[in-house]
């Protein structure tokens, strides 16, 4: 009890105390209305009195009123209202003093002529006239300052970025009638030459010339770009090899019309142990260990391996990379690995060797080709077996995301085909065909995110093929709501055994309560199966936290079926959205 009672007058004396502070910290309010929204707007960002005391005598007062007007102007002015009528309402109210604004817009300053003129290299360019084109500087249009000095300031940076470094704005003029309600924009831009990108050095220790020079995305002789120089940049960063990438232009050469340049680049550490504690409610507590050799020569090639543990799983693997042609999407991956699981349905050991040719394919697509063989003993329901898998596969993929990490829109869609036949394997043959694909959508502090997962598996019987290559479904990452791997076909014992086919969808949404955490609700659909007659979709629903962690949302969730009388179950996982 005493407990209790010291918590309750702790807590009624945090109240007093914000209560004191939040009155000491009180400040006269500016209340604003209008009738056009851009400029309501543009007044609210403007104009404010934070800086004013509710004390103040009645000459500052008057004082502040002269200045909100002169304010409130230039504000107007500023989208197009220079003949705006204001008024103005001072009140004092619980001893403080409060203005309230209403402003009445009044006609709108239209734009009459637009003459925007290119001379020079840039006439021809078509990135000036998109830009040219895309402006809302129109004839009829209301003038926006802003918008005139997007424009101007866009001209100036386009020619930078694209190689006019002798570009002159001889013209600049925006001049408004008030009388007339009318302005007239002028804009020429002498660009000069475009001058080339001339001889590129890279400043690195890493990688042979030859390699390093494969991250560029352009040549000597090609029009300078600064896109490309920037995707160069962020190609050589995203290599693994580099932590900091310093740019030195050299001077123009007259003569060439070419502009030499020399990239500095900062050397990450050769070797890496990465070790890690995670937790998901499918495998438990988990500890990682693992070991990188970034660079283990100067051609690029790198090795990694890679241990986990968990209450269901055990694995160590490890890879070793070859970058070829262009080193940002071609290389050539050799793997192997060792798995061990036992879950509710299945319990499998498993050895893999494979080799994969990983290769972009068209408008970011990534085409991976690959060859694998998988040994694995079995255990499902009452069947116990050892077989051997020669798989081919090739799987193509894309992703479009606004944030690495924490993407507000974006998606991810990917399709696969891996089979065999006696003549290769154990196994009777098969074709098996997957499809995975993830979207996410936001409005405001809102998010909606859905995905779908969906296989079938070309085979007469699923329980000649190894417990890794049937489809289960339940779990994090599956349908909330039930156990690991615990929903599919099942035999006359009712053990769950695998299916042929699977088919699993779910709508989420999230939104931010603060920048950290972010609550949740979704609802999961799907199942296992081998005929799509006999399917029978299971359904959950839940609700959950995320933590935007510096690594990836942490997700915690509670989630129980729909469609029987199950309790809630807790499920907890990490990773990112797409």
């Amino acid at each position: 009890m005493r407990i209790a009672t010291t918590t309750v007058f702790s807590f009624l004396a945090g109240l007093l105390l914000a209560s004191h502070a939040g009155a000491g910290d009180a400040r006269p309010l500016l209340h604003i209305t209008s009738d056009q929204p851009a400029l309501t707007r543009n007044l609210e960002v403007m104009l404010n009195l934070k800086s004013e005391s509710c004390n103040a005598p009645d000459g500052r007062i008057r004082l502040v009123r002269r200045n909100l007007l002169s304010q409130a102007e230039r504000a107007a002015r500023a989208v197009g209202y220079y003949q705006p009528v204001i008024s103005l309402h001072t009140e004092t109210e619980d001893g403080c003093w409060s203005i309230t604004m209403d402003v009445k817009a009044g006609e709108p300053v239209r734009i009459g002529n637009v003459s925007i003129s290119l001379r020079g290299e840039a006439e021809s360019d078509p990135a000036f006239a998109e830009l040219i084109r895309l402006s809302p500087l129109k004839t009829g249009a209301i003038l926006r300052h802003n918008e005139y000095q997007s424009l101007r300031d866009g001209l100036l940076q386009l020619a930078s970025e694209r190689g006019y470094f002798d570009h002159q704005l001889q013209q600049h003029r925006l001049e408004v009638d008030p009388a007339m309600l009318t302005a007239d924009i002028t804009l020429a831009l002498e660009s000069g030459r475009r001058y080339q990108f001339g001889e590129f050095t890279l400043d690195q220790n890493v990688l042979n010339d030859r390699m390093a020079m494969r991250y560029l995305r352009f040549e000597s002789g090609h029009p300078w770009d600064s896109g490309q120089l920037l995707a160069s940049q962020q190609a050589l960063l995203g290599s693994g090899y580099f932590s900091t990438v310093r740019l030195e232009r050299g001077e123009t050469d007259q003569e060439t019309g070419k502009v030499p340049a020399t990239l500095y680049l900062t050397e990450r550490p050769q070797r890496a142990w990465m070790a890690g504690v995670g937790v998901s409610t499918d495998t438990g507590p988990r500890l990682r260990l693992g070991y990188e050799n970034r660079y283990v020569n100067q051609h690029g090639h790198r090795w990694r391996a890679d241990s986990q543990i968990s209450a269901l799983n055990r694995s160590i693997s490890s890879s070793y990379e070859i970058p070829f042609r262009d080193p940002i999407q071609d290389r050539l991956m050799l793997s192997s690995g060792y798995q061990y699981e036992d879950n509710e349905s299945a319990e499998s050991e498993q050895f893999r060797l494979g080799i994969s040719v990983i290769s972009g394919f068209f408008s970011g697509w990534v085409l991976t080709r690959s060859l694998d063989y998988e040994r694995e003993n079995f255990t499902v329901a009452d069947q116990t077996e050892t077989s051997e898998l020669v798989m081919p596969g090739v799987q193509l993929q894309k992703t479009r995301s606004s944030h690495p990490v924490y993407p507000q829109r974006g998606w991810k869609l990917g399709v696969g085909v891996r089979g065999t036949h006696p003549s290769i394997s154990t196994t009777i043959a098969f074709v098996q065909t997957r499809l995975w694909m993830k979207g996410i959508i936001s409005g405001g502090p809102a998010r909606l995110l859905a995905r779908l997962e969906a296989g079938q598996t070309a085979v007469e019987d699923v329980t000649a093929l190894p417990a890794t290559v049937r489809f289960f479904a339940g779990g994090d990452n599956s349908i909330r709501g039930f156990d690991y791997q615990t929903l599919g076909p099942v035999d006359t014992d009712g053990d769950v055994i695998g299916g042929r086919s699977l088919l699993i969808g779910s709508v989420e949404t999230d939104f931010a309560l603060s920048r950290h955490w972010h609550p949740a609700v979704f609802v999961d659909a799907g199942n296992a199966f081998n005929d799509i007659d006999a399917v029978s979709m299971r359904v959950s629903a839940g609700a959950g936290i995320r933590w935007r962690s510096p690594l990836g949302p942490i997700r915690i969730d509670l989630a129980r079926p729909i469609d029987a009388d199950r309790s809630w179950r807790l499920h907890l996982s990490m990773g990112p959205d797409l």
